[in-house]
C-alpha cells in the first residue's frame, strides 16, 4: 500500500506577496510536490502528491484551500486504498503549520509549527522530510535542495508549477507562457536544475506543437551555459524540433566534440553538420572521433559526402577507399560508396560492395538498384536487368522508380546501354557530330528500341532539326508509349513549332508517367503560359521547385513566363 500521501498546502487569507518570491499559491503546490520527490528519491517508495483540482468558472483548474480539511475529509479524498500516513500544511505569512495524520484512524500523529520565509521556502523541506521519514521508520539523510536563491528560486518554482499545470492538461493561467522559462535562463542558466527543468518544459510545449519560435529563442539563450554533453544533445534535439537546424547542428556538434567516445552522438552531429553545410565542423567531429577510436562508417560517409560537395575529390577517394575495406557497411553508407565508385568508373568494386551489403540486407530495393547500375557499367546486361526488376518488385520511391524502369529497358536489349552511353558522352562533350554518328550506329545495331529512337530524336533536336526530331520521337513512342522521356521531348518540340495543345498533351502524359520529374513540370509551366493559363503555369513551377528543380532554372522559367504575360 502507499506509504504516504502529501496534500497541497492550504494558504491563509490575506497574505502579502513577497517581492522576488514565488506566489503563495505556487508554493502551496510545489513544496509538497518537491517533498514527495525527495522522499521517493530515484525510485518509488510509495509517497504520493495530491493536488486539489476542481471547476472554477466552468474550467477545471487548481483549487486554493484557505484552511486545511478535517482529517476525515482527507482520508476520503486520496482514493489510494489504505495509506499509512497523510500529510498537509497551512501556509501563513511567516510560519507554516505542518500536520501528519494516521491513514487508518485519522488521528493526528504529528503537528508542528515552523518559521517560514517565502523568499527561502525550501529551508523547511529538510525538516518536513525528516519528520515523515521518522514516522515511516525510514533512515537516511535528507535529499539535496536546488542551489538557488532569491528571484532565481522564485521563477524556478513558478516554472515547475507551469509544467505541472500543463502535465495535468489544465488551461493556461499566464498570458505569456514562456516568460517564466526566459526568466529562469536569464537569472540562473548555469544551474543544472534550471537547465533540466527548462528543457522538460520546452519539450512538453514542442510535443504539443506550441510556441515553436519562442522555444527556439529560449534554446538559443540557454545553450551557451550548458556544458554537459548529454544535456547539450537533448537541447540540440529541441532546437531541431523547433525548426532551427543551424542552432541544432551547432549545439549537437559541441556535445560531440566534448564526448567523441559516444558513437551515436558523433553520427548525429556529423549528419546535422552535413545538413546545414558546416563542412569545417564536420571535419572537426570526425577528427575527434578518429582520435577517440570511434569514427564509424556513417560518420566517415558524411565526411566523404562533404568532400564531394566541396570538390575535394582526393579526400573523397581516400575516404571511399577506407570504407570499401569495411565488410559491414550500413545500407545508406553502402549506397553512397557505390555511387562514388560508379562516378569514378570503378564498377567492379561497386558491384562487390553491393553484393556484400545484399548478403546482410537482401530486401533493400535500393541496393538491388545500385547493383543493377554497377552491372550495366560492366556491360553485364542480363544480371543488370534481374537486379533492376528485383528493385522494382521490392518497391522504389517514385523519383527512383522511373529511372529504374528506363535502366531496365536499356538492359533488356543487348548493346543498347553501351551505345546510349556513347551518345550521352558525346553530347556532354558538346560534340554533336560524334553524337550523331554514335546514335546512327546504335540504331543500326539494336533496331526497333524506343530508347535508341529517343536518343536519335534528342540529337536531332539539339542539331536544330526539329521536324526530323519529331518523327524520330513519334517512332520511339510507337515502340513504347510508356516512355516518359520521349513524351517529354516530343512535347517540347511541338511547343517550339507552335502546336501548343498537342505539345501540352504529351507533357501531361510524361508527367503522369513520371510525376516526380521536375524537368517535365518546367516544360508544362512553359506550355501552360503559351496557352494563356498563367495560374496553372505558376502551380507547375511551384511543383517543380518542390521536386528539386534547380532554383536558378526555376527563376529563369518564371521570368520567361511573366515576360510573355506582360
Amino acid at each position: 500500500m502507499p506509504a504516504a500521501v502529501v496534500y497541497a498546502f492550504a494558504v491563509a487569507d490575506g497574505l502579502t506577496p513577497v517581492v522576488g518570491a514565488a506566489p503563495f499559491d505556487v508554493l502551496a503546490r510545489q513544496l509538497p510536490r518537491m517533498l514527495v520527490m525527495r522522499l521517493n528519491g530515484d525510485g518509488d517508495r510509495g509517497v504520493r502528491f495530491f493536488p486539489f483540482l476542481g471547476p472554477v468558472d466552468g474550467e477545471r483548474t487548481f483549487l486554493r484551500l484557505r484552511e486545511p480539511f478535517e482529517p476525515k475529509v482527507l482520508r476520503e479524498l486520496h482514493k489510494q486504498g489504505e495509506v499509512e500516513l497523510l500529510a498537509d500544511a497551512w501556509l501563513h505569512q511567516e510560519r507554516i503549520v505542518w500536520r501528519v495524520i494516521d491513514g487508518r484512524s485519522g488521528s493526528v500523529r504529528k503537528s508542528i509549527e515552523l518559521p517560514f520565509d517565502a523568499a527561502q521556502p525550501l529551508d523547511v523541506l529538510p525538516r518536513l522530510e525528516f519528520e515523515l521519514m521518522d514516522l515511516l521508520g525510514w533512515s537516511g539523510r535528507p535529499a539535496r535542495s536546488p542551489a538557488l536563491a532569491g528571484p532565481a528560486l522564485g521563477w524556478f518554482l513558478v516554472l515547475k508549477d507551469e509544467l505541472l499545470r500543463r502535465e495535468a492538461n489544465l488551461p493556461e493561467a499566464s498570458a505569456d507562457p514562456l516568460r517564466c522559462a526566459e526568466r529562469c535562463v536569464e537569472l540562473a542558466a548555469e544551474d543544472t536544475d534550471v537547465q533540466q527543468l527548462v528543457i522538460d518544459y520546452l519539450a512538453l510545449l514542442l510535443r504539443r506543437g506550441q510556441h515553436q519560435e519562442r522555444v527556439a529563442q529560449v534554446v538559443a539563450a540557454l545553450a551557451p551555459s550548458v556544458n554537459e554533453p548529454v544535456v547539450l544533445d537533448r537541447l540540440g534535439g529541441l532546437a531541431l524540433a523547433a525548426g532551427n537546424e543551424n542552432a541544432a547542428a551547432a549545439i549537437v556538434c559541441r556535445a560531440a566534440l566534448q564526448n567523441p567516445h559516444d558513437r551515436d552522438l558523433v553520427e548525429r552531429a556529423a549528419s546535422l553538420a552535413f545538413r546545414v553545410g558546416d563542412d569545417d565542423g564536420l571535419q572537426r567531429i570526425v577528427a575527434a572521433a578518429r582520435a577517440a577510436g570511434t569514427a564509424t562508417p556513417s560518420a566517415l560517409a558524411q565526411l566523404a559526402a562533404s568532400c564531394d560537395r566541396r570538390g575535394d575529390h582526393v579526400g573523397r577517394q581516400r575516404l571511399v577507399a577506407e570504407l570499401v575495406g569495411n565488410d559491414d557497411l550500413p545500407v545508406p553508407v553502402a549506397r553512397l560508396v557505390i555511387t562514388f565508385l560508379l562516378d569514378e568508373q570503378k564498377a567492379s568494386e561497386a558491384r562487390a560492395v553491393a553484393e556484400r551489403a545484399l548478403e546482410k540486407a537482401p530486401d533493400q530495393a535500393m541496393l538491388h538498384f545500385e547493383l543493377g547500375r554497377a552491372c550495366l557499367q560492366l556491360d553485364q546486361t542480363a544480371r543488370a536487368s534481374t537486379a533492376m526488376q528485383r528493385a522494382l518488385d521490392l518497391g522504389l520511391k517514385p523519383e527512383v522508380a522511373g529511372q529504374a524502369r528506363r535502366l531496365l529497358r536499356l538492359s533488356l536489349v543487348p548493346g543498347l546501354w553501351v551505345g546510349t552511353q556513347l551518345v550521352e558522352k558525346a553530347i556532354a562533350c558538346g560534340d554533336l557530330g560524334a553524337a550523331l554518328g554514335a546514335v546512327r550506329a546504335l540504331v543500326r545495331r539494336v533496331g526497333a528500341a524506343a530508347e535508341a529512337w529517343l536518343m536519335f530524336g534528342i540529337v536531332c533536336h539539339k542539331l536544330g532539326r526539329g521536324r526530323r526530331a519529331e518523327r524520330l520521337l513519334r517512332r520511339a513512342l510507337r515502340c513504347d508509349d510508356d516512355c516518359a522521356e520521349a513524351h517529354n521531348r516530343l512535347g517540347v518540340v511541338l511547343l517550339q513549332k507552335g502546336a501548343i495543345a498537342e505539345g501540352c498533351a504529351h507533357l501531361e502524359r510524361a508527367h503522369a508517367l513520371a510525376p516526380d520529374d521536375s524537368s517535365t513540370l518546367l516544360h508544362l509551366a512553359q506550355g501552360s503560359a503559351l496557352a494563356g493559363r498563367f495560374d496553372e503555369a505558376t502551380r507547375h513551377l511551384e511543383a517543380a521547385a518542390r521536386r528539386g528543380a534547380e532554383p536558378r532554372l526555376v527563376e529563369a522559367v518564371r521570368r520567361e513566363i511573366f515576360a510573355s504575360r506582360d
